[in-house]
């Protein structure tokens, strides 16, 4: 492969949980841990070590890790110097990965074709304005363009390339390239009940989780509730516990204290199609068995690793529950499968490395 110079077209607030931030923080980690030199910047946070700790990194030589001055309007006005000042620095051979439509559009706009453009797409806009019912003319000019001007596509998951391109049959060359995580620790000794990490929105299945609380024979805990959700402990008479979120360096060890976990989707476009989700890929790399909502985009990654249930069925989630908490041999088989799928973060900087080694000069 190649080593080159990158620059990721995304600005995360650091440290966050949003599974945005945690992706880019990680893949640009591992983009530089291959040789390359990789400058990203971040917002909120005081330094690169600190910011770097909350994820459970550490400084590595190659990745430039910039904090942008707080405040909207500067931290914008920074984050556009350093991109002008990184395609002067490279002339022409650095690498923009954007992971935002719109800071590609932009930075080819304003700096001309002086750099190569990749575009990761872990959606389709304007399919998903249609769905909602909005118009998706917007989201349909915006790709368009983008894709007119970018080198390659990267696609967080199989059914993202294929309404990719049934969307925009001239796109230029796609190819997917799942999520990863850190290896956990598999389960605490004194493991208990089902867990759920992450935020609690409504393409997560969160009523059909309250309702099986309710009727599961173990404790389900909600690991990252960050608004009030008293609906929720009510539907399921109190049975649902919830916590704050952790950081994502503390995920591996606080998945590891659940004997199960659930990684909940609702069917849709998102849930069906145009997800591979972070919490889906730490649980697969966790050792803790996995209970997982049968949706086409996660039987793609977890079938077999995975004990199904279908989204929105309540009686079908609390049985699968109910089995992976007491079934020792499903277990075992169960890890043993989802072992063999996790992958880190450096394999997939590798695929991505791969494939801008294909579609750049």
């Amino acid at each position: 492969m190649s080593a080159r110079s990158w620059f990721w077209a995304y600005r995360p607030t650091v440290p966050s949980t949003r599974a945005q931030s945690v992706q880019v923080v990680n893949a640009a980690h591992a983009m530089a841990s291959l040789g390359n030199e990789v400058e990203l910047c971040v917002e909120g946070a005081e330094d690169a070590r600190s910011a770097l700790s909350a994820y459970g990194l550490e400084p590595i030589d190659g990745l430039r890790l910039v904090c942008l001055p707080r405040g909207r309007t500067w931290a914008s006005l920074a984050y556009r110097a350093r991109l002008a000042a990184f395609v002067a620095r490279t002339r022409g051979e650095g690498v923009v990965l954007a992971r935002r439509k719109r800071h590609a559009a932009w930075a080819r706009r304003w700096l001309g074709r002086r750099f190569h453009l990749l575009l990761e797409a872990h959606e389709v806009d304007s399919a998903l304005a249609s769905e909602r019912g909005e118009d998706p003319r917007a989201a349909l000019a915006l790709e368009r363009t983008v894709l007119r001007e970018a080198c390659g596509v990267v696609c967080n998951a199989p059914g993202t390339l294929r309404l990719l391109r049934e969307t925009h049959p001239w796109s230029p060359p796609a190819t997917v390239v799942h999520n990863a995580a850190r290896r956990g620790p598999g389960p605490a000794a004194d493991a208990v009940g089902v867990g759920v990490i992450g935020s609690v929105r409504p393409d997560k299945d969160p009523w059909t989780v309250a309702e099986a609380a309710r009727r599961c024979r173990h404790p389900v805990t909600w690991i990252g509730a960050d608004r009030d959700l008293a609906e929720l402990e009510r539907r399921s008479d109190g049975r649902l516990a919830l916590e704050g979120p952790v950081s994502p360096a503390e995920v591996p060890a606080r998945a590891s204290r659940c004997r199960t976990l659930l990684v909940p989707l609702s069917h849709g476009l998102f849930g069906d199609a145009l997800t591979s989700p972070l919490k889906l890929w730490d649980a697969l790399a966790s050792g803790v068995p996995i209970v997982a909502a049968d949706t086409p985009a996660v039987r793609a990654v977890a079938e077999g690793a995975a004990l199904l249930y279908r989204p929105g069925d309540a009686g079908s989630l609390v049985s699968a529950l109910d089995r992976v908490c007491e079934d020792d041999a499903l277990r075992t088989a169960l890890v043993a499968t989802a072992r063999e799928r996790a992958r880190t973060w450096e394999q997939r900087a590798v695929e991505v490395a791969a494939f801008a080694d294909r579609c750049l000069p």
